[in-house]
């Protein structure tokens, strides 16, 4: 009854203030990186024999807003002429990418799945509709910088509630599961690392960048070493402050020691000696890598098999439940890898239509990085897609919590219409 009456309260809030859906999707994220994505979805709602989970609200809403993007191009003129073509044409592409997991979507039914879960899959495959969200309900960009800075402030809080896990349960699980001391869950890696970005453009307090960075030393994910080293990298790059960069880097990372070496000591618990010892692992075949490099040719004999649509919902899901006790299914439904997961479930046609989207989605904001009126908003977007791009090439992230990619996709193109219009008017 609780989760009914707290589902009733958040409708009420959007309903009243839609620009707070952000701040409960970034919260959701704070939360599954503490206590696990299990935990959180135990606070459902069950509607008979559906189960609407936390994000499934906001997933509605996405879907909402699209129809409405949709809508008020074709009827409201001013809004249409504020769309630059560019916007409108990835706009048209996510339309035909949604029709084509439609497509799947009806297959899925006429096979006899149950309902709950083909719209699951379903909704995993179209949280592109997120790019939509900040289309709609921004229409002042400058509302966009307190989403920023609480961005900021949860990255720099969750490493703080890290220590907190040590010798929990949560923490026990993962280490009989991978062998690997993380106090926390993957995705949270994508918080700290927006955060950890938005700190470097900004150049606001940069000092402080060693507290997202030490979250993502005690997450433990090498992928996110490489992906948050790559990000800083362009960022200096864009900024053309290499040296300052540079000199931030090292002084975070000393940071970053020091405050786990404090950890350590106050625990009793190394985890300093075991960050730095996955650290050095980076580039190392480890069990988990070698084991992940047999998804390759998994990947091209299921595109074989079907080239130009990949799995159907009904193969995916006989295969989700066989993986308990087969390797070649846990492997063809966890890739760990949104290139290799789209081949195997989105075929030729539906991975072109990704790529095409994630290529001119970053492709817009390096354009921004570019100008005078953009350039640090272009430098955040560019460099935290990228961030997220290189993550999921390691992770299951982009089927997890793609919506923050999208959203920032969308905010990108906002932002690019914007500068379109301040360029007619030169």
């Amino acid at each position: 009854m609780i989760e009914i009456a707290i589902g009733l309260v958040v409708c009420i809030i959007i309903a009243l203030r839609p620009t707070v859906i952000p701040y409960f999707s970034l919260s959701y994220l704070f939360l599954v990186g503490l206590a696990s994505r299990d935990f959180v979805d135990k606070f459902k709602v069950s509607l008979g024999p559906v189960n609407i989970l936390p994000l499934d609200l906001f997933y509605a809403l996405a879907a909402i807003y699209a129809v409405i993007f949709f809508l008020k191009n074709v009827s409201n003129p001013s809004y249409n002429n504020f769309n630059a073509s560019d916007t409108k044409i990835t706009a048209i592409l996510i339309f035909v990418l949604v029709l084509f997991f439609s497509g799947k979507l009806v297959n899925g039914i006429f096979n006899h799945m149950a309902l709950d879960n083909v719209l699951r899959f379903f909704m995993t495959d179209t949280q592109v509709l997120y790019f939509f969200i900040p289309l709609v309900i921004y229409k002042d960009t400058n509302r966009l910088k307190p989403l920023l800075k609480f961005t900021v402030i949860i990255s720099l809080v969750f490493p703080l509630c890290q220590p907190f896990l040590i010798n929990s349960s949560e923490t026990d699980f993962i280490l009989k599961a991978q062998g690997t001391l993380r106090l926390g869950f993957g995705d949270a890696n994508i918080l700290l690392g927006f955060g950890c970005i938005a700190l470097f453009c900004w150049e606001y307090k940069k000092y402080l960048t060693f507290l997202p960075l030490s979250g993502i030393m005690m997450l433990a994910h090498r992928s996110a070493y490489i992906a948050i080293a790559l990000a800083l990298i362009v960022v200096s790059l864009l900024k053309g402050k290499k040296a300052n960069t540079l000199i931030m880097m090292v002084v975070a990372g000393s940071l970053v020691i020091g405050m786990l070496a404090v950890l350590q000591s106050f625990t009793n618990v190394n985890v300093l000696d075991k960050s730095i010892s996955r650290a050095s692992e980076t580039f190392e075949a480890t069990g988990t890598s070698t084991s992940r490099i047999g998804v390759f040719p998994i990947a091209i004999e299921e595109l074989q098999k079907r080239p130009f649509t990949g799995l159907e919902y009904l193969e995916f899901r006989t295969a989700l439940i066989k993986s308990e006790f087969s390797v070649r299914d846990f492997n063809l439904s966890h890739p760990h890898n949104f290139i290799l997961a789209s081949i195997i479930n989105y075929g030729i046609i539906g991975s072109f239509l990704l790529f095409m989207l994630i290529v001119r989605s970053m492709r817009a904001a390096y354009i921004l990085a570019k100008t005078k009126e953009f350039k640090t908003e272009g430098q955040y977007l560019f460099s935290s897609m990228l961030y997220f791009v290189v993550f999921s090439a390691m992770n299951t992230t982009m089927a997890t919590v793609g919506y923050a990619f999208w959203f920032l996709c969308g905010v990108t193109f906002l932002l690019f219409n914007k500068y379109k219009i301040i360029g007619q008017q030169l």
